[in-house]
């Protein structure tokens, strides 16, 4: 081969090597770019949380919405409602909706082992005898825990207990290293001194002075935070049964901003943070134990026909499996 041939021959070689890194670098930002904007708009993970303790309506009126919707939540409810209307969270397992147990009486923190495991020992018996399912979920009052429920939940072969929020916003799935019991740190929003943290939900809101206008914006603001994951409380006796608290809810579940998932769909997006158990920070942050509403709940105007709910199961919620 002459000189010519071979300065040809080495030119092209350099041309197809500069194309090739050409289209390399081109597949690496795109990669890069469509990565960065499925960051920023995609939609966040979210998860209804149902509490109750006090009556059956407004569970009915949210298990109504959710069922056209084909959604469920995860439901905590104190034991004195469980066992009067046995029936409708029954129905409601049956249907795909999780039921957490719960210790409503006074909060885990502090609270000495023996009592802790008795408390929740009792709920997973009566929760399981309820359902016929495994108690996956357990929350004592304002979601407290200490390494004492972590102990006694691994125990008991526990899969998750209930936590404050720890990451504004986010809500985000701990892994103690020393135990299989995992932790489920729920949305969380702060409204500055004197009230500070709580849940992202019309009870802790509504406590701390907010309006269901409010609530509402908040709520806005939280999404447009963009987080992976988050979770929406309602408190059924407020949510589910005041006119101007359950608009604001239509309204987010409405605006198609986020990505509604049963439990088990929720769990399957996380990735646990698994951290030594003294490494994880625990909120004890509880300012509005005594309420300052803006007013008292009695004065809103009720949802009409609440009153026409029947607790009962109807021939279609027998029939149907649309939600399991």
């Amino acid at each position: 081969m002459n000189k010519k041939s071979k300065k040809s021959t080495l030119i092209k070689n350099r041309v197809y090597l500069f194309v090739f890194a050409l289209l390399l670098t081109s597949s690496v930002l795109a990669l890069i770019g469509s990565k960065f904007f499925l960051q920023n708009n995609s939609k966040p993970n979210g998860l209804m949380m149902l509490i109750e303790f006090e009556q059956i309506d407004g569970i009915l009126q949210w298990e109504k919405e959710l069922d056209s919707r084909n959604m469920t939540a995860i439901i905590k409810v104190q034991d004195n409602v469980l066992r009067e209307y046995p029936e409708v969270f029954k129905r409601l397992s049956d249907k795909g909706y999780e039921i957490a147990g719960g210790y409503d009486e006074a909060p885990f923190w502090d609270m000495p082992y023996e009592e802790q495991y008795q408390y929740l020992k009792a709920s997973k018996e009566f929760i399981e005898q309820l359902t016929g399912k495994k108690m996956r979920v357990f929350g004592s009052r304002y979601f407290a825990y200490d390494k004492n429920t972590l102990i006694a939940a691994d125990k008991l072969g526990i899969d998750y207990i209930l936590a404050r929020g720890t990451q504004d916003i986010e809500a985000v799935i701990y892994a103690p290293q020393e135990y299989k019991t995992k932790v489920i740190s729920v949305t969380s929003v702060d409204l500055g001194q004197p009230m500070g943290r709580g849940s992202l939900c019309d009870y802790s809101l509504w406590a701390r002075g907010s309006t269901a206008t409010e609530f509402g914006q908040i709520v806005t603001e939280s999404i447009a935070k963009k987080p992976r994951n988050l979770i929406l409380v309602s408190h059924a006796y407020l949510g589910g049964t005041r006119l101007i608290w359950w608009q604001e809810y239509k309204n987010i579940l409405d605006s198609d901003l986020i990505n509604w998932q049963s439990f088990d769909q929720w769990l399957a997006g996380q990735t646990p943070i698994s951290l030594p158990n003294s490494d994880i920070n625990i909120n004890r942050e509880v300012n509005y134990v005594a309420p300052q509403p803006e007013k008292p709940m009695d004065q809103y105007q009720a949802i009409p026909g609440l009153e026409n709910l029947d607790p009962s199961p109807s021939v279609q919620d027998q029939d149907s499996t649309k939600c399991q």
